[in-house]
């Protein structure tokens, strides 16, 4: 027997199911899955796909057991034998990743498929319209034409962070919804206005651009729903750690700091894929890992329940976790390579073992549709360049369901440019919260906890 969603959950299906594409941009932990399998009951639709981040998958399967009204036979794709199965007709939903959908994309467009419905989750990862991953599943003008979407007689799109690093952010999902025919360069001469190295909205554009945005999707916060979870106590916490290395590795490159500084500042994320920019990222993470792990040790011991800790490299991860484990903190650890099946029950663990104290997570695989509400306390160990995707990790632990007040912290090592960058994430952030109705995360770079309602 189905679940009942919550009242809001309903009532922004019934928006939904109104309208042949749209997005649900609520508010994260507001549920939007559940949203979505109600709008296709709602619309007694069938067969579809879902395009979701891998680590996702088992969560949809999931879901739609949880909450679907009418049985389905949910596939899940990972390979080609299950898209070949569900293209014979064994499933009725394809749920499947990003990578997948871009492979199976021809396929899905040449061999004469009808989709009732497209359900595309996460969808800030098709923010940049000129990506082989947005053309292939949106078309090469981000309008659905020539894409996968062409072959879906209703689309939904679901984020709780629709501009996670730029206003520009929002430009594919106006094409998608058909709210606007601009090129991209158009809507950036008529929206936006380049201030110093930052792209800001022009302020007598705001209003249009907002208006937009609402009359093509429903973006709902905890207060406009009625249901206010308590607050985040946003901190930073400045960790002690051997600098050496990294102060050599900086010697070898004159000036890279300071390139990594202005690429944050500007955007410029793809130039920060650089490996020679990811090994000093890395040791940054392993030069605070210890004396990280010797103050959660210690909190652990004095009266701290549990704590989620999320970082972007395995070694800092497997150091802060042997750690606790050497002294009997029983910690639980999930990465990329952690198959499905042990992802999910290091959660379900985490989740329902009282014993369990301490989850490490790796930034792209847990950042995103987990819920660790068990605990209220979360460090970003290593923060991703990317605010909104620190504001979604963080959100893991703010959940439905969640009742006590939480304390989020950035961990920064301390007399290295990392104190810098964290300032920039903070400003972006902010450019970012004025235009999205959806509340992004400001974290202080003092010491005294900021309480942020979000």
């Amino acid at each position: 027997m189905a679940l009942e969603v919550f009242p809001f959950q309903a009532d922004g299906a019934a928006w939904l199911a109104q309208r042949e594409r749209g997005g649900c941009l609520d508010q994260m932990g507001l549920g939007k899955t559940a949203t979505a399998i109600r709008t296709v009951d709602l619309r007694r639709l069938n067969r579809g796909i879902v395009i979701c981040p891998a680590n996702l998958r088992a969560n949809w399967i999931g879901e739609f057991h949880k909450f679907a009204q009418y049985d389905r036979r949910i596939c899940r794709g990972t390979t080609i034998h299950d898209y070949q199965a569900w293209r014979k007709g064994r499933f009725d939903v394809l749920v499947t990743s990003y990578e997948m959908a871009v492979r199976w994309a021809h396929l899905l467009r040449h061999q004469g498929e009808v989709l009732e419905f497209c359900v595309i989750d996460e969808w800030h990862y098709l923010k940049n319209p000129d990506a082989l991953r947005t053309k292939q599943i949106l078309g090469n003008d981000s309008d659905g034409h020539r894409g996968i979407l062409q072959i879906a007689e209703q689309s939904w799109v679901l984020t709780g962070t629709l501009m996670p690093n730029d206003p520009m952010d929002c430009y594919s999902f106006l094409k998608f919804s058909r709210a606007l025919s601009l090129s991209k360069g158009d809507f950036r001469d008529y929206f936006m206005v380049e201030r110093g190295t930052r792209t800001r909205p022009r302020p007598e554009r705001v209003g249009d651009l907002q208006a937009l945005i609402a009359n093509n999707s429903i973006a709902r916060t905890e207060k406009d729903v009625g249901l206010e979870l308590p607050p985040i106590w946003l901190t930073s916490m400045l960790v002690d750690g051997d600098t050496q290395q990294i102060r050599d590795f900086l010697a070898e490159y004159p000036g890279l700091d300071q390139s990594i500084i202005e690429a944050i500042a500007q955007g410029g994320l793809s130039f920060l894929d650089a490996q020679h920019i990811e090994t000093l990222r890395r040791l940054l993470g392993e030069a605070k890992a210890i004396p990280y792990a010797e103050i959660i040790y210690d909190e652990l011991r004095t009266g701290l329940d549990k704590v989620v800790i999320i970082a972007v490299h395995r070694k800092a991860m497997t150091l802060i976790h042997q750690y606790l484990l050497q002294r009997n903190i029983w910690s639980v650890m999930v990465h990329g390579d952690t198959k499905p099946k042990e992802r999910e029950q290091a959660v379900h663990t985490f989740q329902s073992d009282k014993r369990c104290r301490v989850f490490v997570g790796q930034m792209t695989v847990v950042g995103i549709g987990q819920t660790l509400h068990a605990a209220a306390a979360i460090d970003i160990f290593e923060s991703a360049w990317s605010p909104g995707a620190n504001a979604q990790a963080i959100f893991r632990i703010r959940r439905i369901g969640q009742t006590r007040s939480m304390k989020a912290r950035f961990i920064t090592l301390a007399r290295t440019f990392e104190e810098t960058l964290q300032k920039i994430v903070i400003d972006k952030t902010e450019t970012i919260a004025k235009l999205d109705k959806v509340r992004m995360l400001a974290a202080p770079l003092d010491d005294h906890p900021l309480p942020v309602l979000c």
